[in-house]
């Protein structure tokens, strides 16, 4: 039953929610707020159903839930039950293979519960990471709209003869349902947080209330006056402006503020019902066409993205956006012609749909038992790492440089200028491009030292050193969020309380074991994000971060300590790397901010001026910077970690020829 002739304009409004959602998930800097696409989805979604159920209620008296349910079933489950079935295969072909939890997330999918199956799951730390982003994650969004047809119908009716009997207006009845998950949206933010906020059904549900409002308040042939035609402009003007301002990851969206945006889509929607200029653009046949596949270009879109991205594309490119949305809107023509058209207009009786969906959705749900485990996000090569060891040695090794002059190591007490906004110099490697190091008399022996972030760069100079074994060996000694201040506990992230002990293993006492078996000539070290999380020393100072003086004087005390053990142990020179500061969105919101990451910088700096030499800054936030690869995908995928091929170019093109012109005494 469609209870009202299809208005191509309407079609634009899917057209220009997809689009804003492509370019938000390919990245573009331009549209971190691309996610209003989905509001606007919403509402959309409201006022067709409701519609439809005021068109079928007003002829019959009633609505035929099962009729209701059987189309619904028909024009929404295959296409997706096939993207899900399409992920499951690539998975076994060895896409998204670091994809932890997939069956739990395929499970979720298809019954359609996929944003509580997100919001009860727990992230890990390496579940923050890009990297290892499902490829069903945007299955959130079309649960919620799912969980609202079931329960709408049932509810509508009984709103509808509640209205009947007492002579109410249907409209005054679903505007306070709407106003009442207007009030729960930013009241779910401040009791459940900002993810509750995005996620839940309950915080989203208003923004679809509000298209069903205005289907009750058009409702009856209610004419749209000729003057709404001149608010299309400003309504799709104010949604593509906030698509450009609203902030990614936090603000508005995630303090339950959606509902405002809702009331913008409503008045397009409204103002749609006249002819205008704007109305006549939305239904250009190539948007009407962009408009009717919406459905599978969604559903394909993010899959392809996260499989492109893993293989190194970048999608806010020009030309990495092209054939990533290239691919989604092929597949989605097909899946339109073949699978979604033929099945939605299928003579099915309602129990056969029942049937047909139920076994469907089974079958798809037990594949899940044939998906491999994942591989580790951050996991390290070991045939690399093998390959490229350090030879173990007595200590008899021919000089690289000769000895150097006496020097007096520096007090480990931190200078006076951590209190301060000034930075102190210090040894800085050059951050150019070196092509042609000093040819050493034999291959310098470098180890690299610290957390995942560590793990990256030094098998990517492994890999080097395997291209050029008369240049260096390389051997790496990591934990997962290794860091080397080693004595308060970590309370931004729960998964990391136990990296401590770990972290003093290795620092304690692997890493000096292996410096009397190896004799490194250059000991490099590097961690990132354990360094700039919250720590806690005593309950009475409760948890401090970086911006906190007594943090900075205690990392400068820790980082100076190692230096000069590592020294006072024999190590020639002693290389700390500045980390680049990720791009990834943190959900610790601290983890986001800009200013700890130039502060932990600034700490690592000091430490090295503060001795006279054999201790050098290698500064690879600047390196990456300057060579513009800082914000590039393909070189961080994940936001954080360099992969493998990224690290080999760091190691080719800069870190490799400064290590050994270090080691040289260059």
């Amino acid at each position: 039953m469609s209870g009202q002739p299809r208005q191509p304009s309407l079609d634009g409004v899917r057209a220009l929610a997809v689009s804003l959602v492509l370019l938000f998930h390919a990245g573009f800097g331009f549209m971190p707020g691309g996610y209003v696409g989905v509001s606007v989805f919403f509402t959309l979604s409201g006022f067709l159903i409701t519609r439809l159920l005021l068109h079928e209620h007003a002829a019959t008296g009633t609505v035929s839930f099962r009729g209701f349910y059987a189309r619904r079933l028909r024009r929404l489950v295959p296409a997706s039950l096939l993207c899900v079935v399409g992920i499951v295969v690539a998975r076994l072909f060895g896409a998204y293979s670091r994809v932890d939890g997939l069956r739990v997330d395929v499970v979720g999918a298809v019954l359609q519960v996929f944003n509580w199956v997100r919001l009860a799951g727990t992230t890990s730390y390496a579940d923050l990471f890009a990297g290892s982003v499902s490829p069903l994650e945007h299955f959130w969004s079309l649960a919620i709209e799912e969980q609202f047809y079931w329960v709408w119908p049932v509810v509508f009716l009984v709103v509808a003869r509640w209205c009947a009997r007492s002579s109410r207006s249907i409209t005054t009845a679903v505007a306070g349902l709407t106003a009442l998950g207007a009030l729960a949206a930013p009241l779910i933010a401040r009791v459940w947080g900002p993810d509750a906020a995005y996620w839940s059904t309950p915080a989203r549900i208003a923004e679809i209330l509000v298209g069903a409002l205005l289907a009750t308040v058009m409702a009856g042939g209610r004419r749209v006056p000729a003057w709404a035609r001149f608010a299309a402009a400003p309504a799709v003007v104010v949604i593509v402006a906030l698509a450009v301002m609203l902030p990614s990851g936090h603000g508005f969206a995630y303090r339950g503020g959606l509902p405002l945006v809702a009331v913008v889509s409503a008045v397009l929607l409204w103002s749609l019902q006249v002819p205008s200029r704007v109305e006549r653009m939305l239904s250009w046949r190539p948007v009407v066409g962009l408009g009717r596949i919406s459905y599978g270009v969604y559903l394909v879109h993010w899959p392809i993205d996260v499989l492109l991205r893993e293989r190194g594309w970048r999608l806010h490119t020009v030309g990495g956006f092209a054939v990533a949305t290239g691919l989604a809107l092929a597949l989605a023509v097909v899946s339109y012609r073949v699978v979604e058209r033929p099945i939605h207009r299928a003579a099915w009786s309602p129990g056969a749909t029942f049937r047909r969906a139920g076994f469907a959705t089974a079958a798809v749900a037990l594949l899940t038992v044939m998906l491999p485990a994942a591989v580790p996000v951050v996991a390290a090569d070991e045939v690399l790492l093998d390959a490229a060891e350090i030879a173990p040695t007595d200590g008899s090794l021919p000089s690289l440089v000769a000895p150097p002059a006496a020097s007096t190591v520096a007090s480990t007490a931190p200078p006076t200028s951590l209190a301060g906004p000034a930075m102190t110099a210090a040894p800085v490697a050059s951050t150019t491009t070196t092509s042609a190091p000093l040819q050493p008399p034999r291959p310098v022996r470098m180890l690299v030292v610290g957390d995942s972030t560590a793990l990256f760069v030094g098998q990517g100079l492994a890999a080097w050193s395997l291209d050029h074994p008369d240049l260096a060996q390389v051997s790496v000694r990591w934990c997962q969020g290794c860091t080397f201040l080693l004595e308060p506990a970590i309370t931004t992230f729960a998964d990391l309380r136990g990296v401590l002990d770990e972290s003093r293993a290795l620092v304690n006492d692997e890493l000096f074991g292996t410096i009397d078996e190896l004799h490194p000539d250059v000991v490099v070290l590097m961690a990132t994000v354990s360094e700039v999380a919250n720590r806690e020393w005593s309950p009475a100072e409760g948890p401090l971060g970086p911006s906190d003086v007594r943090y900075r004087t205690r990392e400068q005390a820790a980082y100076s300590d190692l230096t000069s053990r590592l020294l006072a142990a024999g190590v020639p020179e002693v290389v700390w790397v500045v980390p680049p500061v990720p791009t990834a969105e943190w959900s610790q919101e601290e983890m986001n901010d800009l200013e700890r990451y130039q502060l932990h910088h600034r700490v690592i700096r000091d430490v090295v001026a503060s001795f006279d030499e054999r201790v050098t800054v290698a500064d690879l936030d600047r390196w990456l910077d300057e060579s513009g690869h800082a914000s590039e995908s393909s070189w961080r995928p994940d936001g954080v970690h360099l992969d493998d091929w990224s690290g080999r170019q760091v190691a080719e093109q800069w870190l490799g020829p400064l290590l050994v012109t270090v080691a040289l005494g260059g």
